[in-house]
């Protein structure tokens, strides 16, 4: 458990940004705020501005509503840090299934959300990408065979606009949910033809594998 150290009676708290970060952090209004502390709104609105400086009862009862929330907040999945990352990320199951997909990648391939999570990542990704999911799968995946794979190649996206094509440099890796299946997390970068090459040359082969053991 972490602590949130409010020292009630410390004049270095800046109460007015306390008050204010916490209720914004729980959507609420001041009024449904202050119904708790019991105070008016108004009383709120002065404590936030810095017109005034709340009681101490208020002080231990706003350390402790902070303190909650701090705790019992869920910390963000895995799935849910994929879905955040600004690069080229998502995750597929067995069956080739899209179970997340990052926001890097949703730029890329020019969709929503919507369009894509929970269909077959065949029909929008092709090229090198789609023998290199089928390898993966190959090799032992989602048996849980594989430490990582690395591949190099084009990766084909077809989207509304059209087909585009680019070259990708991609580390797999598996991920166990918390239902004990299989995933697999697919990170990769657009890169250049100069830097395919010297990547090529340096690992002798387009797709490597880490066994487990």
């Amino acid at each position: 458990m972490h602590d949130i150290n409010l020292s009630v009676s410390s004049g270095k708290v800046n109460w007015p940004s306390i008050i204010r970060n916490f209720r914004m952090s729980k959507r609420l209004k001041q009024a449904a705020l202050a119904a708790d502390l019991g105070v008016t709104q108004a009383m709120i609105s002065r404590w936030e501005n810095g017109e005034s400086d709340p009681p101490e009862r208020v002080k231990r009862r706003m350390a402790e509503l902070v303190q909650d929330a701090f705790v019992v907040a869920p910390a963000p999945t895995w799935v849910d840090l994929v879905t955040l990352n600004p690069g080229i990320e998502f995750v597929t199951d067995s069956l080739g299934m899209f179970k997340a997909i990052s926001n890097g990648a949703l730029d890329l391939f020019g969709v929503g959300r919507e369009e894509i999570e929970g269909r077959q990542a065949q029909q929008f990704l092709g090229g090198d990408f789609a023998a290199t999911m089928d390898q993966v799968r190959e090799k032992g995946m989602f048996q849980s065979n594989l430490a990582f794979a690395q591949s190099l190649g084009s990766l084909e996206i077809n989207v509304a606009s059209g087909m585009k094509t680019v070259l990708c440099d991609f580390i797999h890796w598996p991920r166990l949910s918390e239902a004990r299946t299989v995933y697999c997390v697919h990170s990769g970068a657009v890169i250049d033809e100069a830097a395919y090459t010297r990547r090529l040359e340096e690992r002798g082969d387009r797709f490597t594998v880490r066994k487990t053991f």
